[in-house]
């Protein structure tokens, strides 16, 4: 059976990530039902994972790193390394796909795996506006598409499972793709394509790297109004309740 691990940076925004969180615990057993045995693991600082460890249950059993929040590449690169090297897990990881804590990803994007060789990239996506009042699909037009990427265990060896630059606090996901790439000169990149609707990217009020109104106006693709209705199709009703009320105590709150 291969295996499939998920490394998710977290700080801040804890609410909306256990949310995410518990989403992506669904994904992993779907997967496993499905053959893949899949889990993540969840990087953060203590006070972020002493209050996830208060929100969830024991952080829905995935694994967890602490490090500080000083640059999110190394917090990317604690997490792939501990999936994937023999040095630190004596099961290491087949995969490694980095994701976000404010993502879902539907199960079935990934049973297909890619070859030794390449890289599983998804260049179509939805971002729901930090109200939760609308959603937007989007084609990212660029080599890897978005953040969320599988790579094959053999790949990150090329970087000892280290492949983001250490000093980053974005661009996490170009950085990683580049620094393979110089050292696997064979390296190839699948983008696959997919229902944007099955990787979403839920918005927050606040700073955010890429805000909803940037993405809307950069990207090509097309909006929704309710984005709870349009979602119905993909992802479970338990899930969705859950996340709309999060935006109406946020919009009450505001």
């Amino acid at each position: 059976m291969p295996s499939l691990w998920f490394c998710v940076p977290v700080h801040g925004r804890l609410p909306l990530a256990a949310i995410c969180l518990r989403q992506l615990r669904r994904t992993c057993d779907a997967l496993s039902e499905e053959g893949i045995e899949a889990t993540a693991v969840v990087i953060a600082d203590r006070d972020n994972l002493e209050e996830l460890r208060e929100r969830t249950d024991d952080v829905f059993g995935f694994g967890t790193i602490e490090r500080d929040n000083h640059f999110v590449s190394r917090r990317f690169n604690d997490g792939i390394q501990l999936a994937c090297d023999p040095r630190y897990n004596p099961r290491p990881a087949d995969y490694v796909a980095p994701c976000g804590s404010d993502d879902w990803v539907d199960h079935q994007i990934f049973l297909d795996l890619p070859g030794a060789n390449t890289v599983l990239g998804f260049q179509r996506i939805s971002f729901v506006r930090e109200d939760g009042r609308e959603m937007t699909t989007r084609f990212l037009d660029y080599e890897g598409g978005c953040g969320i990427r599988v790579y094959p265990r053999q790949v990150m060896a090329h970087r000892n499972f280290r492949p983001a630059d250490e000093d980053r606090q974005r661009a996490c996901d170009t950085s990683m793709l580049l620094n393979l790439r110089k050292a696997h000169p064979r390296l190839r990149v699948e983008h696959r394509d997919i229902d944007p609707r099955q990787i979403v990217d839920w918005k927050s009020p606040g700073i955010q790297l890429n805000p909803y109104g940037t993405i809307e106006a950069r990207h090509r693709g097309e909006s929704f109004g309710d984005p709870f209705e349009t979602l119905a199709e993909v992802f479970p009703a338990d899930a969705l309740d859950e996340m709309s009320s999060h935006y109406a105590r946020e919009l009450v709150a505001a």
